[in-house]
């Protein structure tokens, strides 16, 4: 874990760049993948101020704001390569916004990836392909989802209802975190996917816990995302919606946004999050 008051606010940018190699073998593509950092857009902050907070999100004195009790929790995921301290940045932002939410930034092992030549990094699963159809690491995906649901057990253990949890994650952490929400045996407050994608649609059915159906989740999107295509994130938005049931998916999509986070999709992810685990 990386503390989100020791982190420099930054987003993070998967980027296919640093060395590409083109294999035309039965139509699959490899790629070595590297990170990269974005610094903030001028607006981020901006949109931020512009949120609609409760009443007890503010403060009239002029000194320190008196400490908040923490009645609710988000467990936020990193992408493939990142680190907690890559994501941290939200805590600082929506942390006197929302004070009584305690934020946790989980980090994935290090791990060999065999979508990068089998190069160590940070990594919640293998990844064997960008295809949505590829062979799926099912081991590290359950070993990835009992660390999670590790973590939501830690917040129920001291004191916050499972109802006022949120998981949620970017890219390969969102896709965790999708598969969390709906294995998890307790219900939550609501699941967030940012480029995620869905994985073990063949065997959901039979891993779902019992409040699917009930189960809120956030997804947000950019069209021109070459990593997790588009239509990848939409078709499994149509999965949780036709094949599972789920009636409460937000789904949002974001003009020209590559496989990265906006300062709008942040946003409409913070006010998402205000509606479920508002303060108490």
């Amino acid at each position: 874990m990386t503390g989100a008051e020791n982190s420099q606010p930054r987003l993070r940018r998967l980027t296919l760049g640093a060395l590409v190699l083109a294999l035309v073998t039965l139509g699959l593509l490899f790629s070595t993948i590297s990170w990269d950092r974005l610094a903030f857009h001028p607006s981020f902050n901006s949109l931020f101020n512009r949120l609609r907070l409760p009443p007890s999100a503010t403060t009239d004195s002029p000194g320190m704001p008196t400490p908040v009790k923490k009645s609710a929790a988000v467990i936020f995921s990193h992408g493939l390569g990142d680190t907690s301290a890559g994501w941290s940045f939200l805590a600082q932002q929506l942390g006197s916004r929302m004070p009584w939410v305690n934020w946790v930034f989980p980090d994935a092992p290090i791990q060999p990836v065999s979508l990068n030549m089998g190069a160590r990094m940070p990594s919640w699963f293998d990844i064997l392909s960008l295809r949505p159809d590829a062979p799926e690491d099912e081991k590290g995906l359950l070993e990835s989802v009992k660390t999670i649901q590790a973590l939501v057990n830690k917040q129920i253990q001291a004191g916050i209802p499972s109802e006022r949890i949120v998981v949620g994650g970017f890219s390969q952490g969102g896709a965790i975190s999708i598969l969390t929400g709906l294995m998890c045996p307790s219900p939550l407050a609501g699941v967030v996917s940012l480029s995620g994608f869905l994985t073990l649609k063949d065997k959901i059915k039979e891993l779902q816990g019992p409040h699917v159906s009930s189960l809120h989740v956030f997804w947000g999107h950019g069209t021109h995302d070459p990593v997790v295509q588009y239509q990848w994130g939409s078709k499994s938005v149509d999965f949780l919606k036709e094949e599972l049931g789920m009636k409460n998916v937000t789904f949002k999509s974001y003009p020209d946004l590559v496989h990265s986070a906006s300062p709008l999709e942040l946003r409409d992810f913070a006010e998402w999050l205000m509606t479920r685990i508002p303060s108490q």
